[in-house]
Order: C-alpha cells, then sequence, then structure tokens
C-alpha cells in the first residue's frame, strides 16, 4: 500500500495521527473528527478501513485513537476491539438460538 493510493481522507486521517504516537498522545474521536470535518460514525468507518490495510491506530475508551508505539500499546488498543468481538458473537449467538416465538413465551408468563 502506498500513502499516495489511499482516499484523501484517509491520508488526512493518518496525517492527523503521526501527531498521536503513544497512548499518552491519544486523541479523542469527537476532536478528531471534528479536525477533520466529518462525523464520527465516517471516522469509525475510516479507522476500520486502515487497519484492515495494516495500518496500526489503537483506540481506548476514554482515552481516543492513537499510533502505538510498542507491544503493550498494541496490546492495549485491540483489547477494545477482541472485547467488541467477544460481545458480538455472543449477541449472534443466542439471537440465532432464540425462538421465533420466543416474544410470545415470555408475555404468556406475566
Amino acid at each position: 500500500m502506498k500513502f499516495t493510493d489511499l482516499q484523501k481522507l484517509d491520508q488526512n486521517i493518518i496525517k492527523t495521527l503521526a501527531d498521536h504516537k503513544g497512548i499518552d498522545r491519544a486523541i479523542r474521536g469527537e476532536v478528531l473528527a471534528q479536525s477533520l470535518n466529518i462525523d464520527l460514525r465516517t471516522l469509525q468507518i475510516r479507522i476500520s478501513s486502515l487497519q484492515k490495510k495494516r495500518c496500526a491506530i489503537g483506540t481506548i475508551d476514554g482515552l481516543g485513537y492513537f499510533v502505538p508505539t510498542d507491544e503493550a500499546e498494541r496490546t492495549a488498543g485491540i483489547t477494545k476491539k477482541e472485547e467488541m468481538g467477544f460481545s458480538i458473537h455472543d449477541a449472534v449467538s443466542g439471537y440465532r438460538r432464540a425462538k421465533l416465538d420466543w416474544l410470545t413465551e415470555l408475555l404468556e408468563e406475566q
């Protein structure tokens, strides 16, 4: 992947994150989105896309986005994604196993 092959927005995200190396220099998503003149959801989608392209961009609840500088920071940034993945897996599993008449059964118990 070459920098010049990226969308202009992705290039701007990377340029901005270059000033946020390390957890201690994390930038809140709302602030980053505002500085790029985009909404938070668009930022989240673009960062997810960049991560899939092997850009190490971490995020920590309450702190924001950062570029990890060592394995400990990388692991800290990955932990949130793993927790989200487990949560999504559990929700999908419950949804898949639910009876289609669950609502009727539940309300009949009242």
